[in-house]
């Protein structure tokens, strides 16, 4: 067991949590925020993003910026007149809205999704009771905050949970602006009214607001929306309103599109998918409106837009039920939402029609539809009859920027699916501490799991390492701190067979000084290799240098069910699979498993919470060495299945297993960086794994008659490491080259 080392820190709690259609939770706190650490276009657009050449007339009637140009119009009268599905599901949604008012929820989400639904059927359908329930529903926003007409809203409605709520009250009052200028009802006074409260929402969060300059996160882009959707929408109307469009494309160019295209490389969202899934959509359609409504297209120079598709992919599990749970989610498992391609599809449509059509495919064919919440956002981006195409292809990915990786070993409702963290940290909130934290699954069944709930950020939720130096240099022993930034993936690779990621972690312990400069650590290095050989094995392999010999560290994993212990062994059946972890360093190792949660302080960077019944299998490093490494070697399969037996093997400059699987002989090993030893087999090997070679060069490999294998470098060879730094042999007789 760890010794917790106990450091005071203060504690925000979740405020408030309400559930997207998806079962995805919006949860209003702040963790240890204080804390520093392009294709073809169909139509011709403005080229630029130059805001001060940007100039706008007032709208003329009939005429709608936000979204709504003459195409979509035209969609949404079809669907209207062919009752589609997505029309369906807010026509159900409007109809409720109109039965009795309803009540705001959590910062006035169902009354800005009442909105948008009635205002969009009225532009369906030309009916004015959907024009009038649409206004009801703006006077609200204005002036309310729990019900209709209760007048505890107005100028300051904004202010809660740090500005939360701009997202809705602000976003959606500039949505009606624009969607409703013609309406019924829609006089003078209302639009003077709108911008008034538009003109003192903005002002307070541009000075006040909670992470207002920080674009990787949810609440600036509940901000950078009602910038761009009023700006666009009053342009012309309001001297105001220039003064919002020019500020939100100025965040877009010199701070957006600059921040996503290098920090974000490859899609994904630091905070978790239960933030990202709105605030992607929030991208996407800010991206569109200033299509729409002023010609300036910023979709194609947000490749984050079509690098989230492939993301999405490879984040859905195979049983398509669950989705990768990294970052803050207040339900697990976590499921999934079609509300983001959905958005993203709409914003790529003449951009990239290629993602768009994978967007619109996983739409179809893998998520859930949108039936209720944000069902708007569903109709405008129906297409029936539009290309579709699977964005299925190859069974890993690697996302640059959150240093996350993906592997699976095929395409069906039954794979094995394996994920692996080690990159930087991006996000000011809701970013986990867990670097070098993996999952296992296999089809539905959560073998090795994410262990936090809500509010389990802390690295003791987490399937990594924990330090133990007794709070003399970290500030939240034995849980990684929020000044990693250095932490990364220095190699990723894939050759079909197998694939390798190899995370320098190291940084993800370092102490609070860190952010001025100061270079003491009690964790020097930290390499933890992640090698997946399909369909069942992977091998978690860490190498680690301490500042100390009496520093205790000890590796974790997460299981739904109380595992079997025995020496080396720990198993646990869950559903129809199960996993056995064979841990072949530390050679004198033991395992536990405890029951959470266990004994932890109450703040975040501390607390144990577990989102179910759970268990965390710690395996202890001895003490007494500066550095120490463990070694698991870790296997699925039916649950009635044997649990493969692992042979430790260690020569000169090479170390690692081989054991016998599903009728197959593997073998991986890690090599030192001089990239040459001898090892012994002990017999022919199916499938070899060397580890820990550089990329693109070249080595040569023998074995002799008692079957010793020897690695060298070579001047050349076809023996080439690839991108992930390893090879893959077979030696199917011992003597010669394999």
């Amino acid at each position: 067991m760890i010794k917790y080392s106990r450091t005071p820190i203060a504690f925000c709690s979740l405020l408030l949590a309400s559930t997207f259609s998806s079962g995805c939770s919006r949860l209003g706190f702040h963790r240890g925020a204080s804390e520093e650490p392009v294709r073809t276009r169909s139509a011709p657009v403005a080229l630029g993003l130059d805001p001060e050449k940007l100039e706008l007339a007032a709208a003329g009637a009939g005429t709608h910026r936000l979204l709504l140009d003459a195409a979509t119009l035209a969609r949404l009268k079809q669907a209207a007149a062919h009752k589609t599905p997505a029309f369906q599901y807010v026509s159900q949604r409007a109809d409720e809205a109109l039965a009795k008012p309803i009540a705001s929820g959590y910062q006035g989400f169902e009354w800005a999704d009442c909105l948008a639904s009635l205002a969009l059927l009225w532009h369906a359908t030309g009916d004015e009771r959907y024009a009038k329930g649409a206004l009801q529903y703006l006077n609200a926003l204005l002036d309310d905050r729990f019900t209709v007409g209760d007048h505890q809203g107005g100028a300051d409605v904004v202010h809660y949970d740090s500005g939360y709520g701009m997202r809705t009250f602000g976003a959606y009052t500039a949505l009606a602006y624009d969607w409703l200028r013609d309406s019924p009802g829609m006089d003078a006074a209302l639009r003077a009214r709108v911008l008034e409260r538009l003109d003192q929402w903005l002002d307070w969060y541009g000075k006040e607001g909670y992470l207002r300059d920080h674009t990787i996160a949810n609440y600036y882009w509940g901000y950078l929306s009602t910038l761009a959707f009023a700006g666009l929408g009053a342009a012309g109307d309001d001297p105001k309103a220039k003064e919002w469009m020019s500020t939100a494309l100025s965040e877009l160019s010199k701070k957006v599109i600059p921040d996503f295209t290098d920090q974000l490389r490859g899609g994904g969202w630091p905070e978790g998918w239960q933030y990202g899934e709105y605030t992607a959509a929030e991208i996407a359609l800010v991206s569109q409106a200033f299509r729409t409504g002023a010609g300036v297209d910023v979709a194609s120079k947000l490749s984050w837009l079509g690098q989230t598709v492939t993301q999405h992919a490879h984040a859905l599990l195979p049983d398509e039920q669950t989705v990768y749970d990294g970052g803050t989610w207040g339900e697990h498992p976590a499921r999934p939402s079609a509300l983001a391609m959905s958005a993203i599809s709409i914003a790529l449509e003449g951009v990239d029609d290629a993602r768009a059509a994978e967007a619109r495919w996983l739409v179809a064919h893998a998520l859930p539809p949108l039936k209720r919440e944000q069902a708007w956002i569903g109709l405008l981006a129906e297409r029936p009859g539009a290309p579709e195409h699977s964005p299925r292809g190859a069974t890993s990915l690697f996302i640059p920027g959150q240093g996350l990786s993906f592997a699976r070993s095929d395409w069906t409702h039954t794979a094995v699916w394996t994920s692996f963290q080690a990159g930087p940290r991006l996000s000011e909130d809701h970013q986990d501490a867990d670097q070098g934290h993996f999952e296992l699954f296999r089809g539905s069944d959560g073998l090795i799991v994410d262990g936090g709930g809500s509010e389990g950020s802390a690295t003791i939720n987490h399937n990594t390492l924990l330090v133990d130096d007794g709070g003399k240099m970290m500030n939240y022993a034995p849980n990684q701190g929020v000044w990693g930034t250095k932490v990364k993936t220095t190699a990723f690779g894939d050759d079909g067979v197998v694939t390798v990621a190899i995370g320098d972690i190291g940084e993800a312990y370092a102490p609070s000084c860190a952010r001025d400069g100061c270079k003491k650590r009690s964790v020097e290095k930290l390499v933890r290799s992640f090698v997946y050989v399909r369909p069942s094995l992977l091998v978690i392999d860490d190498q680690i240098e301490l500042a100390r010999d009496d520093i205790g560290v000890t590796w974790a994993a997460h299981l739904t069910q109380n595992p079997n212990l025995g020496g080396d062994l720990a198993s646990a059946v869950i559903g129809a699979s199960r996993v056995d972890i064979r841990t072949l360093e530390p050679r004198e190792a033991s395992a536990a498993a405890l029951h959470e949660p266990t004994p932890s302080e109450d703040d975040s960077h501390h607390l144990d919470q577990p989102w179910g019944p759970m268990w965390r299998l710690e395996i202890q490093s001895p003490r007494g060495k500066r550095e120490r490494s463990f070694l698991n070697f870790i296997t699925t399969g039916p649950a009635a299945a044997p649990a493969p037996s692992w042979q430790y093997r260690s020569g000169d400059g090479l170390r690692g297993g081989t054991g016998r699987v599903e009728n197959r002989t593997l073998a991986v090993f890690f090599a030192t960086p001089a990239g040459a030893g001898t090892v012994a087999l002990g017999g022919p090997i199916d499938t070899l794994v060397i580890v820990g070679l550089s990329p693109g060069k070249h080595y040569s490999a023998s074995t002799d008659a008692s079957c010793d294998l020897r690695l060298a470098t070579a001047a050349a060879s076809n023996l080439v490491a690839n991108a992930g730094g390893f090879v893959r042999l077979s030696v199917a007789q011992c003597g010669g080259a394999p």
